[in-house]
């Protein structure tokens, strides 16, 4: 899906005791859009629960939705549109690499103006980053 442009953490060993250097956030490169870099928040407790918050009344209202009349899959439509907003502008902090109308693209500018192939793309690494590894299921 994406290239990791930034390691997870690096061990120190001094004085008899490891030191992990842990990043809080991640670069991630673009594949639809070659050279567009973007920096994506690594999640923590605190904000997985603040993020989970968020998106669960748009994602249960969608599910519910989907499977309903063509009005209400429009609407299903929309609720995921939603989420891929909120999963980009609540995790992505900086993008390299892209221009829009001759001017570097801020997130937001990107979400209002840019092509919409990218934010799909940013928000499903984002969700990909966001689920556990298979690792990390194991020891629930």
């Amino acid at each position: 899906m994406m290239n990791l442009l930034s390691r997870w953490r690096k061990t120190e060993h001094g004085a008899g005791c490891a030191v992990i250097h842990y990043q809080s956030r991640l670069w991630l490169e673009s594949e639809t859009f070659p050279g567009v870099e973007f920096s994506v928040r690594k999640i923590s407790l605190a904000q997985r629960i603040e993020l989970s918050s968020r998106v669960r009344d748009l994602t249960l209202k969608n599910e519910f939705l989907q499977s309903g009349e063509p009005a209400e899959q429009v609407e299903a439509r929309l609720a995921d549109l939603m989420v891929h907003k909120l999963y980009v502008e609540w995790a992505v902090s900086d993008l390299k690499g892209l221009r829009i109308d001759g001017q570097a693209a801020s997130v937001s500018d990107l979400i209002e103006r840019g092509p919409e192939t990218l934010v799909r793309e940013m928000a499903e690494a984002i969700y990909w980053h966001l689920e556990l590894s298979e690792a990390e299921r194991k020891n629930f």
